[in-house]
Order: C-alpha cells, then structure tokens, then sequence
C-alpha cells in the first residue's frame, strides 16, 4: 500500500494517507468501509479471501455484502503456498495417520490464512485444529519456524524470505505452474486429494484466493468519482517505475480492473453447496 500511495497520488491528483486499522482479520476495517459516507475519500486495500470466505460462511462479525461494495481494481493474485519447518513429519499432506491433530496457524478468523487452514485440512482429512491470535502473519509465521506449530499457509511473496533462508519448506503451492520468483515446489496438481470432493474443495479454495490483493470502496459511490478512481488505479498500475519497484520486493503485479473484480467477487460468492459447508463449519 505504502510503495503504491505515491503513485496514486499524481494519477489521482488527491493526498493518499495510508492507515493500519488491525483487528479481526482485516473484518473491523472491512465493516467500517462498508458503512462509510461513498464520497470516494476512504478506500481498503482488502484481504479479499478471508473477507469473501468470511462472507460465505456467514461468519459472526460481518456485517457487508462484498457484492455490494464499489470495487476499484485488483493488484496481485499470488498464489498460497502450503509452509511447514523442515523438519517436520508432515512433507507430504498425508497426516491422516498422525496420532495427534496438525496445527494450523493463521492470525484469526476472517483472514486468508484461516480460511485457507480450514479448507486444506477438510479436503485432504488432516486432522487438525487452527491456532489463532498471532499479532500479524509473520509471527504466526514464525511459530512453524520455531518448531511451535506445523503449517501456515499464506500467500507465496510474502513468505519468500524465509523459504529462500530455509527455515521454513513449501509442502505444496496451490497454483497450476510455479510463479515468478518462487522456488521450486511441488504443485498443487502433483498432490492432490484422492476422491473427487477433496479435488473439488482445493479447486474452489484457489479461485477464492484468485481474488488476491484488491482495493475497494464503500457502497454506493457515485458512477463519476468510481470511474475517476478505476482510471486513477489503472494508470498507477501501468506506472513503470513502480512496477520496478514491486518487482524489486520481489511482489509481482496481476492487474485487473474495477469491472473484471466485481465480476470475480461474484463468482466466488456462488460457491458450492460443499465449499460453503466447510468454511460454515470451520467458523
């Protein structure tokens, strides 16, 4: 958000001021947004697949209907990447004879790694339980690599400096090819769940995680300030130097527009009845 504020700013000819609002994964802020006044003056990066597996779950705590917000434009769709400490027991997700559940860890309900958790373990008949209450993603990161939980599973760019370092081994990455910058690893295609439900549940968690790193606005901003504010995204995203710099993190850009996410947020939003029965359970 920070290396693309800038940007923004002179496509938008307006002042960007970034605010960390924590809590609930990403929920508090994502209610917030919801009810705010739709002048086009508060907009959210979104944790787009915990919110819309929140959604579908009907999880306590959401108060918005994502199809209803007023969606600006998508910035990545890394894929997730199963994580454990290398010198766990659990290389190759068949932990259904371990005599003891595998715990997963994520910073709380409503966000992608919890949903994630909840569905990995249910297609593949891990028994597992979720530890959550970290204060962000890195520390429960940390937790798999101290050796005090077994699996995180999070978005690849962000957990690329400790695969690189190796303290931490990718199980499996929920993609059909490997992305650029990351390490190899097994594919999600190489590993996947006997039976056909199993399959179907990893395949619908990935067109959820497709949603990605998105921005959005409240409901209800007029069609003049949506569209100042899609071509202001766009022309950030066409911007040269900043993809460089994103490139340089090693955070590659997957643009898509403000018409085209809508449309995603849609789909994922009708999900199967099975798909949605796990995520309601894991809540």
């Amino acid at each position: 958000t920070r290396t693309i504020a800038p940007d923004l700013e002179e496509c938008l000819g307006a002042r960007i001021v970034v605010q960390n609002e924590p809590g609930a994964g990403s929920l508090l802020a994502t209610n917030q947004t919801a009810v705010a006044p739709p002048d086009g003056t508060r907009i959210q990066i979104t944790n787009t697949p915990g919110m819309l597996g929140s959604q579908i779950a009907g999880a306590d705590g959401v108060s918005f209907d994502a199809n209803e917000f007023s969606w600006i434009g998508r910035i990545a769709s890394p894929p997730d990447v199963i994580l454990t400490n290398p010198d766990s027991d659990l290389t190759d997700l068949e932990a259904q004879s371990s005599s003891s559940d595998v715990q997963f860890v994520a910073t709380g309900p409503g966000s992608s790694d919890y949903v994630a958790a909840a569905v990995v373990g249910e297609a593949y008949g891990i028994p597992h339980e979720i530890a959550t209450g970290f204060a962000g993603s890195q520390e429960a990161t940390n937790a798999v690599v101290a050796g005090e939980a077994d699996v995180h599973i999070m978005p690849y760019d962000t957990v690329l400096p400790v695969i690189e370092a190796g303290d931490a081994s990718p199980v499996a990455l929920l993609a059909e090819e490997v992305p650029q910058y990351m390490p190899e690893a097994p594919l999600v295609g190489e590993v996947m769940p006997e039976g056909g439900a199993g399959a179907e549940l990893v395949n619908s968690l990935i067109t959820l995680t497709a949603s990605g790193r998105a921005v959005a606005a409240p409901p209800g901003v007029p069609e003049d300030r949506l569209t100042a504010l899609r071509d202001g995204f766009a022309c950030a995203m066409e911007n040269e130097e900043l993809l460089g710099e994103l490139d340089s993190q090693q955070r590659p850009v997957d643009f898509l527009s403000g018409e085209e996410m809508a449309d995603l947020v849609a789909e994922v939003l009708d999900p199967s009845p099975e798909f949605q029965a796990v995520l309601e359970e894991s809540f």
